[in-house]
């Protein structure tokens, strides 16, 4: 029989079973109550057991072997002749490491893990009396195999060796599966929106149809005051008593089909927000399975560091979306590494200042709406802002005088900027200066910010503030640069007008004042690299969008609000992976794309380019400048495109969207390159060139075109009006444009 299908099935248990395992140790370690120690032992002694059946069953023998000895210890255990001290469980803990990684190697496990197991074993076998060892023979272990063998088979397949397993209500269903399953939901949910426009063109037919009948009653009115002969009289009123029952029949019918419409869409409506929900349902897990790692975590981290710890977790059965979970389980434990090692003290240095021997470290989550708050807290020594701006100063990157003049959030905002670390030395668990930066950069991708609040001498507090899912949004569509966007209405906190008389200057940076105080006043299409003016120039009054990013209020300024809905959000696939400023598309009633813009993300990344200033802070002494290019594309697939993979490369790209605007950013900005296409509107291709050449006298400037047009003739001309390079669409190649670059600047090894 084959097996095959069953490896998936065992994993997954068995990381399930492991995970038990673990939380069962590290609770039992805790324990003094002894009703509670037992009941930690036979949670741990059952999983065990089922891993060391499951293995058996589909023939992995080196599995089903540990298991049995980690089984046979925990026995001896139940029965008073062995006593769980840290040595014995830390020996158990490392059992259940070595399955996990036996376990993630099936079905071929490598020589390599293989050879892990002997020792291991004969640790095990320490612990296991002779009798007890001769009543329960381990069967022989196999030799690593250079090779890959076939699997035994066995008669029955695991899920039908146990009559327990039979008439469960559970089903293992793939991710991929439940994600096109919830998009099909997310077209049911668009065509509701058709039908809703169909339903507001029937409100507006209704209406014609209404205004129809009162010129109808108008010219009836009128026609009464002439003068007609009684033949001429009857004939009119029976085309006129014709078009009146005409007009009746038209409104009952048109009213009619609306009263149909609109309980349709009701009943539809209903329909599709109870399939979304379901499916919504099926895609969330709690947040427990994220947290249950955290116990053996903080035991290790605990020895590593000579620190005395205790873990209050709550919130476990709060469920977050699995993508969400997937994408913040290496910000949680770079968080609680951190409030370990950073944040709580020795035990004597608590004991000096009064405290515990033990610190306290607290892990939880709550839902707020269409969002989840998770926060991180310890009652340590608390964060010095004082030492945070010394730090600054120290790497270079601020002046005394202007690290002087950074407020409390602004000195801890330091914490995050990359290669930042007060730590005197570096460990194993921190130092480096790596992980907080992470933390932001994994939250901001995922439409999220992150809070820190801290107390010296008392402790700290780190709020994550993420999506409850990425899949659907309630969304702001707005209108900037002639162009529709969308913003995550959970950003907005609110929507403003903005007098021009309102705005004022700090530092060149236009503000303005929003509940008593001074915020940063942003247009959204500066933030997305769109050419044009700001609305206040060409009206008195511009709606704005008020964000709160690092802790600060921000306006975003548009150029008009269009609507407020909710919507499925679609992936934009690997072409915009690299571009965490976009979050998705959502898909309007109309069939149009729209793109969902990711504001935290670009306001951070706005932020971080003008503040500090350039002038007070230094790069690092390992950075390097990269050159930076220029891309000339009216298409945005295509301009996106290029951007995606220049800036893979290392580059630093400023996109124009045709050869007028390529000018403009010319004029203000030095580039090392220009990469353009050749059709464009205003400016085209071999005209920018020439401009280039001619009227910025810019000679040395080396320009790539890029095109479809293929003819000799044309390339001919491009190589006339000066381009280093011509290179069709068609014949396009990633590597190929970044080696005629490198050769162009230079940098060719």
């Amino acid at each position: 029989m084959d097996l095959t299908a069953f490896h998936t099935q065992f994993r997954d248990e068995t990381t399930e079973h492991v995970r038990t395992l673990n939380d069962a140790l590290v609770a039992l370690e805790a324990q003094v109550d002894e009703a509670q120690r037992r009941a930690e032992l036979d949670r741990a002694f059952r999983a065990v057991h089922t891993i060391k059946g499951s293995a058996r069953m589909l023939g992995f023998e080196p599995i089903a072997r540990l298991a049995h000895a980690l089984e046979h210890v925990l026995d001896e255990v139940r029965q008073g002749k062995r006593i769980p001290e840290r040595s014995l469980i830390d020996l158990l803990l490392r059992g259940g490491d070595l399955i996990m990684q036996l376990t993630s190697e099936v079905p071929h496990l490598s020589a390599a893990t293989l050879a892990q197991l002997p020792e291991l074993l004969q640790a095990l076998g320490d612990t296991t009396t002779p009798a007890a060892a001769a009543t329960s023979p381990l069967p022989p272990l196999p030799a690593p195999a250079t090779s890959s063998a076939t699997e035994t088979p066995v008669a029955t397949p695991p899920d039908t060796a146990s009559p327990s397993r039979t008439g469960r209500q559970t089903v293992r269903v793939r991710v991929d599966r439940l994600d096109r399953l919830f998009n099909l939901a997310g077209e049911l949910n668009i065509g509701q929106q058709w039908l809703a426009e169909l339903e507001r063109e029937l409100e507006r037919l209704q209406k014609m149809v209404e205004h129809q009948q009162r010129a109808l009653l108008a010219l009836e009115h009128d026609l009464g005051r002439l003068r007609f002969s009684p033949s001429q009289r009857q004939l009119l009123d029976a085309r006129l008593a014709e078009l009146r029952g005409t007009q009746t029949t038209l409104t009952d019918h048109v009213q009619h089909q609306l009263d149909r419409l609109g309980r349709h869409l009701l009943h539809q409506n209903l329909l599709v927000k109870e399939l979304e929900h379901e499916v919504m349902a099926v895609r969330l897990l709690p947040i427990a399975t994220l947290f249950n790692g955290l116990p053996r975590l903080v035991r290790d981290l605990a020895a590593a560091t000579g620190k005395q710890v205790q873990l209050d977790i709550y919130g476990e059965t709060t469920e977050l979306d699995r993508k969400v979970l997937e994408l913040i389980g290496d910000p949680l434990v770079h968080l609680v590494r951190n409030a370990i090692d950073h944040g709580l003290e020795l035990p004597e240095e608590r004991i000096a200042a009064g405290k515990s021997p033990v610190g306290l470290v607290r892990i939880g989550a709550e839902a707020a709406g269409n969002e989840i708050r998770i926060r991180i807290q310890d009652d340590g020594r608390g964060i010095d802002t004082d030492r945070l701006r010394r730090r600054a100063v120290e790497l270079g990157w601020l002046t005394a005088e202007r690290a002087g003049q950074l407020d409390t959030q602004e000195a801890l905002d330091l914490i995050f900027q990359p290669g930042f670390s007060t730590a005197t030395t570096i460990t194993e668990i921190s130092g480096r200066g790596v992980g907080m930066d992470v933390v932001r950069t994994n939250l901001l991708e995922l439409g999220g910010q992150v809070r820190i609040d801290t107390v010296v001498g008392q402790g700290t507090t780190v709020t994550l503030t993420i999506p409850l899912t990425l899949i659907t949004s309630q969304i702001v569509l707005v209108q900037v640069a002639q162009q529709v966007v969308a913003l995550p209405a959970t950003a907005v906190q609110s929507i403003i007008w903005v007098q021009r008389n309102q705005v004022y200057f700090i530092d060149n940076q236009p503000a303005i004042t929003y509940q008593q105080r001074a915020i940063s006043l942003i247009p959204l299409a500066a933030l997305l690299d769109l050419p044009a003016e700001s609305p206040l120039q060409r009206h008195l009054r511009a709606p704005a969008l008020i964000l709160k990013a690092r802790q600060k209020r921000v306006a975003l300024l548009v150029d008009d609000l269009i609507d407020e809905r909710e919507a499925v959000v679609k992936p934009l696939g690997p072409l915009f992976a690299r571009r965490p400023a976009l979050s998705g598309a959502v898909q309007l009633g109309d069939g149009r794309l729209i793109l969902l813009i990711n504001p935290f993300y670009l306001v951070e990344s706005n932020t971080h380019r003008s503040l500090p200033p350039a002038t007070e802070r230094k790069a690092l002494p390992t950075a390097t400048t990269p050159a930076r290019l220029l891309v000339v594309e009216d298409s945005f697939t295509t301009r996106e495109l290029l951007r995606s993979i220049l800036q893979s490369a290392g580059y630093d790209v400023t996109v124009a969207i045709d050869g007028a605007d390529a000018l403009d950013r010319l004029r203000a900005t030095t580039y090392d390159l220009v990469v353009s296409d050749i059709e464009m509107p205003r400016v085209d291709g071999f005209t920018l060139t020439t401009r280039i050449r001619n009227d910025l006298a810019l000679v040395d400037l080396p320009v790539i075109l890029i095109t479809s047009l293929a003819s000799e003739e044309h390339r001919r001309r491009g190589l006339e009006v000066g381009a280093q390079a011509y290179i069709v669409k068609s014949q396009f190649n990633q590597d190929s444009l970044l080696k005629v670059i490198q050769q162009l600047l230079g940098h060719e090894e």
